[in-house]
């Protein structure tokens, strides 16, 4: 079975700035979070919860949750998930990519990469360049990021930081729940992004930056909203926690918007997130 060159690299969860500031209790009972910092348009900061695997989930929030710097942002959404991102370890085949997405007639590409970046605590300067999906809506397909400075810079993965009390040790799936409208065209775009070949299931392996001997490298897979929920997105993160997998998943209300989080045992298993119906 041909393997993808795709790797999960993170995954978006916006909160409100408040959060962000003072974190809240679901967050800090389950996972340790690192300090991120401010990024170069000034709209937004960070927080990082770093996992063994390389992957992590990036908090992140408007500043002071400023109207006009959420205006025309691609994340200017609901509280949530919001967004994930791939990377690759080999040099990134844009124009590969493009083709591929031609061929399968799904009316999704990618423009051009754009750079970005932010500094740290420490004063260090992060650099990367980003590849956003165009012909959709923002969090529906991947983007890609690509680092231009060293990548522990930015996923400063060490002294202790990557041990959570959930005993989360990476990311076991990102499940994207897509209104029906939309669902052919990203079941078609899906194994263009990642190399595949398309299956059955909806369901395509990639791999994480780090090798640590999980049970399972993580999946993106697609499952159906109906006519009936309002949202044409919803992002689910399954994190894998050796072990532990019965503990209960997360599914809390914040402002219009829901974060669902589900702990898994990184052993094969089924879906287990619960729709909330909501906006």
């Amino acid at each position: 079975m041909r393997k993808s060159p795709a790797q999960l690299d993170h995954v978006v969860l916006l909160l409100p700035h408040q959060d962000l500031v003072k974190l809240p209790k679901w967050l800090t009972d389950r996972f340790t979070v690192s300090a991120g910092g401010k990024h170069a348009d000034g709209k937004t900061e960070n927080r990082l919860i770093l996992f063994r695997d390389g992957t992590y989930v990036e908090l992140i929030a408007f500043i002071k949750d400023d109207p006009d710097k959420r205006k025309g942002h691609r994340w200017d959404k609901d509280f949530g998930v919001v967004d994930y991102a791939l990377t690759t370890r080999i040099d990134f085949d844009l124009a590969g990519l493009q083709e591929r997405l031609k061929q399968c007639g799904s009316g999704i590409s990618y423009a051009e990469p754009v750079e970005g970046g932010r500094v740290t605590p420490d004063k260090k300067e992060l650099k990367w360049k980003v590849t956003i999906p165009q012909g959709i809506a923002h969090g529906t397909v991947p983007f890609w990021c690509h680092d231009l400075t060293p990548r522990e810079r930015r996923v400063p993965a060490f002294d202790g930081n990557t041990h959570h009390p959930c005993g989360a040790v990476g990311m076991a799936n990102v499940i994207a729940h897509i209104h029906e409208e939309h669902f052919d065209r990203v079941v078609s775009a899906l194994p263009a992004i990642t190399n595949l070949s398309r299956n059955e299931e909806a369901e395509y392996t990639v791999s994480t930056p780090y090798e640590i001997g999980k049970p399972d490298e993580p999946k993106l897979r697609l499952r159906k909203r109906g006519e009936d929920q309002k949202q044409d997105l919803r992002l689910t993160l399954e994190v894998q926690c050796p072990g532990r997998g019965g503990q209960g998943n997360i599914e809390q209300r914040v402002g219009d918007g829901v974060v669902l989080i589900n702990f898994v045992n990184g052993e094969h298993h089924h879906v287990r997130g619960k729709e909330v119906n909501g906006k």
